[in-house]
């Protein structure tokens, strides 16, 4: 086993030991790993060991546990590298595991990672297809008992698996914020194919609903949505909601008066003031609103039921739309151009809007 457990020069005592007459402990375990690389496994006592343990004065497994654990862990490491574990592999793990004196619920833990890495690999290159056919299967079964991995532990890992692919294509599908018919097709019939219970939470229910209709609404067909208010018959609603209607509208801030004057008293006061009045007023547009009500998106308007009047706005008018978090500009032709604040779903509404009026333009 001298690839396994390469010769080691021992190390040089420092100066200290050297002037004490010390050799380094350390030596211990590298004589151990040389006595492994230089004679075959059956042929190594127990008192080998300990006599090397005897000749440095140490406790092999108080100061260098992790190091008896890590050359039983390479010989472990070559016994899986084909995946599998043959019945002299498994006396000779035994017989090693008693050479360094280690117990069996360190073997044991050490023997489950090793498993565990070796049958996740196989178990997401089994399944990164989407697929997992009984053939798959039958082979994932026979890795498992080859292996020796506890049925507990394998079930888990499979969980984790199928689990953690189904995150990775929702992902990919949401990764554009759109989701088509077809990916959310293909990915329910992954989920299918894997026996995987998909389980979203409200958050991302919501989510996934958004982007389907953002998907909806750039390619497909939109949905037409009953009206309370009379439509003729070529008229279609595409949304209606609770909004408010904003204009911009010019405020006095203050009024500056100047110009020469002439402050004369004429009793106790009271003065005259001779001269000219120059009167400046400084002036703003603020955007105020007008009203609110409910608002309605079709084919061929924008129509708003206020609770001071009505109004609506031909798309053929429309010459712009801005979006803003809590709402839309409207741009027109001519006349006051409103902005358009919604409680929630503004970019719903911007999408839409963007929809209905580019289907007015000619091909």
């Amino acid at each position: 086993m001298d690839d396994l457990y390469p010769i080691t020069a021992l190390k040089e005592p420092n100066f200290f030991q050297r002037l004490f007459k010390l050799t380094p402990k350390e030596n211990a375990i590298i004589e151990i790993n040389n006595l492994l690389g230089s004679k075959p496994l059956y042929s190594i006592g127990i008192e080998d060991i300990a006599s090397i343990a005897m000749r440095y004065n140490v406790d092999l497994h108080r100061k260098y546990n992790s190091r008896l654990v890590e050359l039983y862990q390479r010989y472990l490491q070559r016994c899986l590298s084909d995946n599998s574990l043959s019945e002299d592999e498994l006396n000779a793990l035994n017989s090693l595991k008693h050479l360094l004196a280690l117990s069996d619920p360190e073997v044991t833990e050490l023997h489950n990672n090793l498993a565990s890495d070796i049958y996740r690999k196989s178990y997401d290159e089994a399944i990164s297809d989407g697929k997992f056919e009984k053939s798959k299967e039958a082979l994932i079964d026979s890795l498992q008992q080859n292996i020796m991995l506890p049925e507990e532990i394998a079930r888990k890992i499979s969980d984790e698996s199928r689990n953690h692919f189904m995150d990775s294509q929702l992902r990919k599908i949401v990764a554009d914020r759109r989701v088509s018919p077809e990916e959310w097709g293909e990915f329910t019939q992954i989920a299918r194919n894997l026996n995987v219970t998909v389980q979203f939470d409200d958050a991302t229910k919501q989510q996934l609903e958004k982007f389907k209709l953002y998907w909806l609404i750039e390619k497909g067909e939109l949905p037409v949505l009953e009206a309370n208010i009379n439509l003729p018959k070529s008229e279609k609603c595409y949304l209606t909601t609770e909004a408010d209607w904003l204009e911009n509208r010019t405020v006095t801030q203050r009024i500056n008066y100047g110009g020469p004057a002439l402050r004369i008293k004429i009793m106790k006061g009271v003065y005259y003031r001779a001269g000219s009045v120059a009167v400046q007023r400084i002036t703003s547009e603020i955007l105020q609103e007008i009203d609110h009500g409910t608002l309605y998106i079709t084919n061929k308007r924008i129509i708003f039921t206020g609770n001071r009047k009505n109004s609506n706005i031909q798309l053929s008018r429309v010459l712009s739309v801005t979006p803003y978090s809590d709402g839309v500009g409207i741009e027109k032709d001519s006349g006051k151009s409103p902005v358009l604040r919604v409680s929630d779903n503004a970019d719903i509404l911007a999408m839409i809007l963007g929809r209905v009026i580019n289907d007015l333009q000619p091909d």
